[in-house]
């Protein structure tokens, strides 16, 4: 998504690794690292960690908290 302001956010397709649902979440570019957040199906938490290419494209990989 890329607005007309010239700020961006990367739209992504996660698998919730509880209950198997494909869901599409946006990471701001600034965003790097891990963080948690809940599914938007089944509200169970998934750890995140975000790492960028020299492009500055996300890798996201998704686990399960705990």
């Amino acid at each position: 998504m890329r607005p007309s302001d010239g700020y961006w956010a990367d739209t992504v397709e996660i698998q919730c690794p509880y209950c198997g649902e494909r869901v599409e979440i946006t990471i701001e570019p600034d965003v790097h690292g891990s963080l948690v957040q809940d599914c938007e199906v089944c509200c169970s938490p998934m750890q995140l960690t975000i790492r960028r290419d020299r492009d500055g494209d996300p890798d996201v990989r998704v686990e399960r908290v705990g």
